[in-house]
């Protein structure tokens, strides 16, 4: 009978190790086994025949054993998890029960915890979405940018590839296993017969596969539409057909003029189909048409580098073999493509190739910004679980009594432990669903508040990987919170429990108010350094500001324009038209100037083209200066500086007989090109010309303007040239088609000027639309928007940090007090003065702070 309940004890006892499982196991088959082996023999076989039957019929016992000892596991963890779980459920009602006996002390904590993981919780929503996560392209973790470094043009100077580059690196680098070019420019679209500015995006096919560009009507560009002289087609863009088109279903076959040339629509993009934006690009350039880039491998080549190239890295192919490639391959180019390169050119700017990983290209020091914010937030949370603590301290100081009783009777700290989890747990839980609310709307906030430049805004939103986020930091926290009560009792044992919380702590007591005054140390310390370093951004924003961008934003109107060169195919009708049109809006009442050029500071940069010039001392000088003859060209209209109240140092501005009489050779320089070039002399008479070009005949300075900046205020001045619209005889000439206009009211708001421009705009050519019409001092602002963003953010965390950290100073002093009144008592009784008792209280704050100050610095 003993051996039968052996063999059934384990229905009533589940053991949770596995020593334990598999020892009941071995147990149960050992008895089954000799059970069998007993009625075999009592049925007459021998000891070891009824043996090796028993074993035979029972099978392998090892597999047996395996099935069972599964199964035992399985049984046990249910019952396990099922107990744990209703445990942990019983210990929560009980936090839960707690805690609403306290609701002061409740609420201050979800509140601040609520605080401290929202604002945690916005700033990974933004970081996670612009930074963590990948770029919106098939495989982008080996998309690569190429760039061509200059820097023997400009200090930091790239260059985009030249056509050359794209065709021979596509042949000869098997480590790329697509390359893509393309480049994006203004024309002049006509749909139903009204003329709009839109964004064209010239591609090749291969450009497309890298985007993972799809159609939702029509079809995408192929091969053969790569070809110069294949039909002229277009694909539009989901937004370029839903505003222009009406989202008309039949679109595809229709055409739509382009730059007055009608051109075939084949197909409508999916939404979301975009071109990686530039490094450092302050608004992105949203194509609005797609158009094949049809480049001939045969050529011509020239030395223009004007194309951004995209390519994708191979599976097993590494940036520094692809680069290592590429930078053999140099020394090809002049040989192949002797139209466009030279050793000498080589030497010359030090060209040479390099890639970046196209999502850090993209962001560039957006991603170090964003960490910062997030560190800073992490700082704030920081502080907000310090407070916490010493609330925690604070309130567990009324339960000692209760904690020494049960210590008394037995209850051990991995009980107080769970206890205080749960509690904790129901804390930061609570504080988690306040963080969502506050991460949602300051998420929202964010977006609203972020500069332009910032990609992937749209995607900002507040998800499931944002809760989880939240989730886990509220579990972390509430671990935290559970070692409070362990490492505030640690101490506790016994009966001796009991004496030591009647007398009020003792020794113990002095330990824990050191703890809670090291935690308000910390919190001083850390908000020092998120406010130090506001006030830093703050004293940076502050010398940006009291930058001369050297012009007048205020009162000033700023639009663009594009005139097509199949109806201004020379400078003389491309300045009649220009002249036409600012005779007319100088005309219009409440206009002071209007001039147009093809820069505009702080928006468009002054970019690098090589300048020649008439004395071949400038030459040497550079040379030995270690600098380039490289500065920023700019065709440009009489009135131009006048509107912009650029001023004039030396010499004249621009009139209209430099266009009417271009044989007099009129050029304007900035006073930072004349320091560069003409260091200590007159700039005026001195002979210059565009495009590197050094031959008679020459331009001459005439005039010697104040310094411009070409991006954002704290890049130095730009180095830049202003040529009139039309060219000298003889002489190079620019691009002056598309051009910055610049109207400045004489009073109000410069953009209720916005209708009569376009209307005396449509006078001169009614096909001649206008686009991105805003206030300069609106381009002044965006080209400081990324430093105002991080010193608000910073600012604001700062000034929450501060907040917080005296609160839980005030907390702890309110706690000290409350602790010595029986003692302050006493020293007023035997005749302490009021102000004495102040400074003791006092003291020991300024104490604090100053320990807290020392630390942070």
């Amino acid at each position: 009978m003993s051996d039968r309940w052996k063999g059934l004890r384990r229905v009533f006892r589940l053991p949770l190790g596995r020593r334990g499982v598999e020892g009941e196991v071995v147990e149960e088959l050992r008895f089954h086994l000799e059970e069998r082996i007993e009625e075999l023999v009592a049925q007459g076989f021998p000891r070891e025949a009824a043996e090796r039957e028993a074993r035979s019929r029972l099978g392998d016992l090892r597999r047996l054993e395996g099935q069972l000892t599964r199964i035992d596991r399985r049984v046990a963890w249910r019952k396990a998890r099922g107990e744990a779980g209703k445990a942990f459920w019983r210990e929560l009602r009980f936090g839960v029960r707690g805690l609403r006996r306290h609701p002061g002390f409740a609420t201050a904590v979800v509140l601040t915890l609520g605080i401290g993981m929202g604002a945690t919780g916005a700033i990974y929503t933004l970081l996670r979405h612009v930074v963590l996560d990948p770029l919106p392209y098939p495989a982008s973790e080996r998309l690569v940018r190429l760039k061509n470094p200059v820097p023997g043009v400009e200090k930091g100077g790239e260059w985009n590839l030249s056509r050359a580059q794209f065709f021979y690196y596509r042949q000869h680098v098997p480590e790329l296993e697509s390359i893509g070019l393309y480049r994006l420019e203004g024309v002049n679209a006509a749909v139903s017969g009204e003329a709009r500015r839109a964004h064209a995006a010239m591609v090749t096919a291969s450009m497309l596969k890298l985007l993972g560009a799809k159609a939702i009507k029509g079809r995408l560009f192929g091969e053969p539409d790569d070809v110069p002289g294949a039909p002229a087609v277009a694909i539009l863009s989901y937004g370029f057909w839903r505003s222009e088109f009406g989202a008309d279903s039949g679109v595809v076959g229709k055409s739509v003029r382009l730059n007055d040339e009608p051109i075939a629509v084949v197909g409508v993009m999916a939404s979301g189909v975009e071109l990686p934006r530039d490094r450092g690009e302050a608004v992105a350039t949203r194509a609005d048409i797609w158009l094949p880039m049809r480049l001939s491998p045969a050529g011509p080549f020239y030395n223009e580098h004007v194309y951004p190239v995209i390519a994708r890295l191979g599976p097993d192919a590494t940036l520094a073999r692809a680069e290592g490639r590429i930078a053999r391959l140099r020394a090809e180019l002049p040989q192949t493509f002797p139209n466009a390169y030279s050793e000498k050119f080589f030497e010359r700017y030090r060209f040479h190739t390099v890639l970046y990983p196209l999502k850090q290209y993209v962001l560039g020091d957006l991603a170090r910004n964003l960490w910062i914010l997030f560190g800073a937030v992490g700082l704030v949370l920081l502080i907000a679980c310090a407070n916490v603590a010493n609330l925690l301290f604070a309130r567990l100081e009324t339960r000692r009594r209760e904690f020494a009783v049960r210590s008394a009777l037995g209850a051990g700290r991995g009980q107080v432990a769970r206890e205080a989890f749960a509690e904790g747990a129901v804390l930061a839980l609570a504080g988690a669903a306040v963080a969502a609310l506050v991460s949602a709307g300051s998420a929202r906030w964010l977006v609203l508040l972020s500069p332009a430049g910032i990609p992937r805004l749209d995607a900002v939103t507040v998800d499931g990987q944002v809760l989880l986020f939240l989730l886990g930091i509220a579990l972390a926290i509430a671990a935290g919170l559970a070692l409070v009560p362990v490492l505030q009792y640690r101490g506790l044992a016994g009966l001796s429990a009991l004496s030591e919380a009647g007398r009020g702590g003792g020794t113990a007591g002095v330990r824990r108010q050191r703890l809670r005054s090291s935690l308000v140390v910390v919190q001083v310390a850390l908000a020092l350094m998120l406010v130090a370093g506001s006030g830093l951004l703050l004293q940076s924003f502050r010398r940006l500001r009291a930058v001369d961008p050297g012009i007048d934003p205020q009162g000033v109107l700023t639009l663009d324009w594009f005139l097509p060169y199949q109806r201004y195919d020379s400078l003389s009708k491309v300045w009649r038209f220009h002249d036409e049109v600012l005779t007319k809006i100088r005309a219009l009442p409440g206009v002071a100037a209007a001039g147009a050029s093809g820069e505009l500071p702080l928006l468009t940069g002054f970019g690098c083209t090589v300048q020649g010039f008439e004395e071949p001392v400038v030459y040497d000088r550079i040379k030995d200066a270690g600098l380039t003859t490289c500065a920023g060209q700019a065709p440009t209209t009489p009135g131009y500086f006048e509107a912009l109240r650029i001023p004039l140092l030396a010499g004249r501005l621009f009139s209209d007989a430099d266009n009417t009489a271009p044989e007099r050779g009129a050029v304007i320089v900035t006073k930072a090109f004349a320091e560069r070039f003409w260091p200590g002399e007159n700039p005026l008479g001195k002979g210059v010309n565009p495009n590197g070009r050094s031959k008679p005949p020459f331009y001459h300075v005439v005039g010697l303007v104040g310094d411009l900046h070409g991006t954002a205020l704290d890049e130095p001045p730009g180095i830049g040239i202003f040529y009139p619209i039309v060219a000298m005889p003889g002489g190079g000439g620019l691009n002056a088609r598309e051009m910055h206009l610049v109207v400045r009211a004489a009073r109000g708001d410069p953009l209720a000027l916005l209708p009569a421009v376009r209307s005396a705009v449509n006078a001169v050519d009614p096909t001649i639309p206008i686009a991105n019409a805003e206030p300069m001092s609106l381009v002044v602002s965006r080209s400081m928007g990324r430093l105002t963003f991080t010193m608000l953010l910073l600012g604001i965390a700062g000034a929450v940090a501060l907040a917080l950290a005296a609160i839980g100073l005030y907390g702890l002093l309110a706690y000290i007090v409350a602790q010595r009144r029986n003692e302050i008592g006493v020293r007023i009784a035997l005749g302490a003065r009021a102000g004495q008792v102040e400074g003791l209280v006092v003291g020991r704050a300024l104490k604090l702070v100053g320990i807290g100050l020392l630390i942070g610095l």
